[in-house]
């Protein structure tokens, strides 16, 4: 003989069935919405920290680069703290400037002599401020506040030649 069953048993294995669904659906939400909340705070992250890392690698290479006897100098023009560097092609003097200027860093390639002005360079990065110092003639120091207000400093080592400041 067959045991009959109520309309009642057979609807508490399906909704229990579909609360099992219900908490598997809500819990894959919840999980995903967190980790995407994760994942953008690490790009952020990553994204700050590369930016200010490439300013610092920009300028240690542009120094490395330039590393000649009298060939980097700190100088003031226009009010602004300016990195110059200079060089010598096809027999003809030329300068890079790199300077802070309108909350970016900026980058002038100009024939030594040349009036300066801030403009004509090239915008390279955004950030609040840029300063160098000589710490002593052959090592110098770099100080970078970025737009979300981290400091970073670079001190650089000249080796074939030390640095000047000039007014």
């Amino acid at each position: 003989m067959k045991k009959e069953l109520s309309p009642l048993s057979h609807s508490i294995p399906s909704a229990f069935l579909f609360l099992l669904i219900g908490l598997f659906a809500v819990s894959s939400i919840t999980l995903t919405l967190i980790g995407t909340r994760v994942y953008r705070r690490v790009t952020d992250t990553a994204a700050h920290n590369s930016d200010s890392q490439m300013v610092l690698s920009y300028l240690c290479n542009k120094v490395r680069t330039f590393d000649k006897e009298n060939s980097v100098t700190l100088t003031k023009r226009d009010g602004l703290n300016v990195l110059s560097l200079y060089e010598t092609l096809d027999g003809d003097p030329y300068e890079t400037d790199i300077y802070a200027w309108q909350g970016a860093m900026w980058e002038n390639f100009q024939s030594t002599g040349d009036p300066f002005a801030p403009e004509n360079g090239e915008r390279l990065v955004d950030l609040q401020s840029l300063t160098f110092t000589l710490v002593s003639p052959r090592l110098l120091e770099a100080s970078v506040v970025m737009p979300n207000g981290e400091t970073r400093t670079l001190r650089i080592a000249l080796r074939a030649g030390s640095a000047e400041e000039a007014n």
